[in-house]
């Protein structure tokens, strides 16, 4: 009996010793959302707000020299154009780091609003189909703005270079991944050029620092072009990679 008695003591102290443990992890995790929610609330109220004035200090003063000195005017349309720049990049920072967009739901949702305002702007027409991207799929931080990073780089480059009048934005987890794929029927590219292509090489983000963004994720980052066949981009991460907390920028990025 006293062996029994053992055991049974045994397990009740390594049963007590897993709560403990389950309830450091929670209290962990918990308080690593106060913290993003702390950061978040700070750059959108303090960095964010003196970004916001910035851009609005220098329209001002470019309405107020209605042409009277043209060498102010090419700096402040630049210091404007940077600061909204800013602004926007300090708005996905936020959005990125805010512990209550962390659903795969919450991404497409900012996907799709960015899509209709830059396809629109442009008159081409799109499409976004995401079977199954609402179910509830958690993402971390880090991996939720890499994701977007990659779209809003993918979507710009649409824009901007393919001459197209057609999108199409796909969007789904499948067998373990998560799936983006983009099309245009756009005026395509010899994507064995891709280095002299200036729309996905040169100045932001190219193909070459999409594809490193996939494969930081675990993922894979794969582009079809032809030239007047118009251009397809298919991203796939694994999902088992996307719902653990991580910082914001990894490696230094």
């Amino acid at each position: 009996m006293s062996n029994v008695g053992a055991q049974i003591g045994q397990l009740i102290e390594r049963k007590q010793a897993e709560e403990a443990l389950l309830r450091a992890r929670e209290e962990r995790l918990r308080e690593l959302e106060r913290v993003r929610t702390r950061i978040a609330t700070d750059l959108h109220d303090d960095i964010g707000a003196s970004l916001t004035q910035i851009v609005i200090l220098s329209e001002v003063a470019q309405q107020q020299m209605n042409g009277n000195d043209g060498r102010l005017a090419e700096p402040l349309t630049k210091i404007t154009a940077v600061s909204n720049e800013l602004v926007e990049a300090m708005s996905d920072i936020v959005w990125a780091i805010n512990p209550k967009k962390d659903h795969l739901s919450d991404l497409l949702q900012r996907m799709r609003r960015f899509a209709s305002d830059i396809f629109s702007s442009c008159k081409i027409r799109f499409s976004l189909r995401a079977p199954h991207a609402d179910g509830g799929i958690q993402l971390g931080a880090n991996v939720r703005r890499e994701l977007f990073l990659i779209f809003k780089e993918s979507v710009n480059n649409i824009a901007r270079h393919s001459g197209c009048t057609e999108a199409g934005i796909e969007f789904y987890p499948e067998a373990g991944w998560l799936i983006l794929k983009l099309s245009d029927n756009g005026k395509g590219f010899d994507v064995k050029e891709v280095s002299e292509h200036a729309g996905y090489s040169k100045g932001g983000n190219g193909l070459i620092s999409m594809r490193r963004r996939a494969e930081d994720l675990g993922g894979s980052f794969e582009i079809d072009s032809r030239p007047g066949e118009g251009t397809s981009i298919t991203l796939k991460v694994p999902l088992g990679h996307l719902s653990s907390f991580e910082t914001p920028y990894p490696n230094g990025r």
